[in-house]
């Protein structure tokens, strides 16, 4: 069978195109590999309050470094939650509103990953202002009560 120039031409093009997308397939992953990773990470704080489904009115998220110098202020939106990009590497993250106690807790930023923390603030109560929720004796109360129920009964048992 003898294959005529038309043919032969589109063979030829159909030839060139498969060769110009494999090249540019391959300088894309080329280019993709030697482009460095991002250097930061996503953190999504979750706040709510003790009683309800929705962060506090007023309720502000802040974003420190373990020195405790404010890299960040978030507000939450209507449903709790608020995003923010940041560097790898250890944070703290305080949540605070009006007549809550606030809450802080340490958290790790990951390049290329997203670090979710849940905060619920307490209510504080109505005799009880930021002073008092500050002291440490109101805290460890409860727990020198178990330590010292704990000794009055192995000084029981004799040991």
């Amino acid at each position: 069978m003898v294959v005529g120039k038309g043919f032969a031409s589109l063979q030829s093009a159909v030839s060139l195109l498969a060769g110009l997308a494999s090249l540019s397939g391959a300088l894309y992953s080329a280019v993709q590999f030697a482009k460095p990773a991002p250097r930061t990470g996503d953190i999504l704080a979750i706040v709510r309050g003790s009683k309800s489904d929705k962060a506090p009115p007023g309720t502000t998220v802040e974003i420190l470094t373990p020195q405790d110098a404010l890299v960040a202020t978030l507000k939450p939106g209507d449903d709790g939650s608020a995003r923010g990009v940041l560097e790898e590497g250890p944070y703290r993250m305080r949540a605070t509103a009006p007549r809550f106690e606030a809450q802080t807790r340490d958290v790790q930023v990951q390049r290329g990953a997203t670090a979710e923390v849940r905060l619920q603030l307490v209510q504080q109560d109505a005799d009880e202002g930021p002073s008092r929720a500050r002291r440490s004796g109101d805290r460890a109360r409860p727990i020198s009560r178990a330590v010292g129920g704990a000794q009055r009964f192995l000084h029981r048992l004799g040991l």
